[in-house]
């Protein structure tokens, strides 16, 4: 009677949908960057210049090669085959295709395997690129993560504030700076980028070139090299 009470548990568990066994999944995608989160009731859809999709989270189909999620505006495949996004070079566990009210978008899913653990945070970096791409020529943006403070220069002025980093998450601020204005409009768009960027819920990890890489919940990213002594 108990092994038959074991083995119906355990039907029981594998017949819930993934996202009742787990925590929230994630997908995202560049050009153009888009957001997928699927929760226990929600399945939500977002990407610039679009509005928002939301619809019921509708039960997990356990395919051959991954996971099924399919509803009239959104259908999302799975498929259990390593995936890097093409921008910060992480490796992520899933590839993903994603239809949205019929137009497709590919991307990445899953926990990016890279996780930067506390002792790698921690020093002076240099800002190399700003959601893929360079910074602005001429400009040097930096971040510094000591003690339990963040400091830094933006291109144009310099802010500190305090953060906390636990479970491959960093969370920032409140951040002040220095009101000093920018000479360019390009100059002050970035600085108002990475002080926006740094001022979310961040998952930082590295990637194979040793890079850190700190990504928001939309798919923006900063992507850090250690600044020369």
């Amino acid at each position: 009677m108990r092994i038959s009470t074991i083995a119906a548990s355990l039907i029981a568990l594998t017949a819930l949908p993934a996202s009742a066994q787990a925590q929230d999944y994630r997908a995202s995608g560049t050009e153009p960057f888009w957001n997928l989160s699927i929760g226990a009731k929600t399945m939500r859809f977002e990407a610039p210049g679009r509005p928002t999709v939301a619809v019921p989270t509708p039960r997990v189909i356990h395919g051959f090669a991954g996971e099924m999620w399919q509803t009239r505006r959104i259908n999302v495949n799975t498929n259990h085959r390593p995936c890097t996004d093409g921008m910060s070079d992480r490796s992520y566990p899933d590839t993903v295709t994603v239809t949205v009210d019929g137009r497709n978008y590919q991307g990445c899913g899953g926990e990016p395997r890279a996780e930067a653990p506390t002792s790698v945070l921690g020093g002076n970096w240099r800002v190399e690129a700003l959601n893929g791409r360079p910074v602005v020529r001429g400009t040097n943006p930096t971040v510094s993560f000591e003690n339990g403070r963040v400091s830094g220069n933006g291109g144009c002025n310099r802010f500190s504030g305090t953060y906390a980093f636990a479970r491959g998450r960093l969370t920032a601020g409140p951040l002040a700076s220095t009101r000093m204005a920018c000479l360019d409009r390009a100059r002050g768009q970035q600085e108002t980028a990475i002080l926006g960027l740094l001022g979310e819920r961040l998952t930082v990890s590295s990637n194979r070139q040793g890079k850190l890489v700190l990504t928001g919940p939309r798919g923006r990213t900063l992507i850090l090299v250690r600044a020369r002594p």
